[in-house]
């Protein structure tokens, strides 16, 4: 199947920095091209590409999988108590639960999108922006850090960012959450 070998290995990367578990990963994306070969004729050229249907279908897909496993309860490992005399003593053995909220769904999506289109750039454009926006680095912080002119930084950068609006330009849900606007060159 042509749209199998033409977008399988950039949903499976998407998908496994979304789930973060390569088996999990490769399920999502069979569903997903089994959804296509169910739903084909759903499927309207003229409103959206193959690539970016077929990824809101396995976004989807990541989402309930994420979702359920959220219901599902954590086993916590517990010590148990100590019986020596002199050991203190356990006043509560419950296991703190972090209450902090996690990034949205659709926020984790957009990061696995991002990294995804990331990792496949050349080393020294991707070394420049993972610094800059992963590490909140300056232009000349990282010209410091990395032995380089900051002209040198500064055509990376510019060069990084062009790429990334054209691979991402293509996935319409980005633009929702911002990643155009700060594509455009601000840092």
């Amino acid at each position: 199947m042509a749209a199998y070998d033409a977008h399988a290995a950039v949903l499976f990367a998407v998908v496994t920095r979304l789930l973060s578990d390569r088996e999990a990963a490769a399920e999502v994306v069979q569903e997903t091209f089994v959804t296509l070969w169910q739903r084909a004729a759903q499927y309207r050229p003229e409103t959206a590409s193959l690539l970016t249907w077929l990824m809101r279908i396995a976004r989807n897909r990541a989402f309930d999988r994420l979702r359920h496993e959220a219901r599902r309860p954590r086993m916590v490992a517990v010590s148990e108590p100590s019986t020596a005399f002199d050991a203190p003593p356990q006043a509560d053995l419950r296991v703190a639960v972090d209450d902090e909220p996690g990034p949205s769904l659709e926020r984790r999506w957009t990061q696995a999108i991002v990294r995804t289109a990331v990792a496949g750039m050349p080393a020294d454009e991707q070394q420049v922006l993972v610094l800059a926006y992963d590490h909140d680095l300056s232009q000349s912080q990282i010209a410091a850090r990395l032995a380089l002119p900051v002209g040198t930084v500064k055509s990376r950068t510019r060069r990084g960012m062009a790429r990334l609006r054209e691979v991402l330009g293509s996935v319409p849900d980005l633009v929702e959450h911002g990643v155009r606007e700060a594509s455009d060159g601000s840092r």
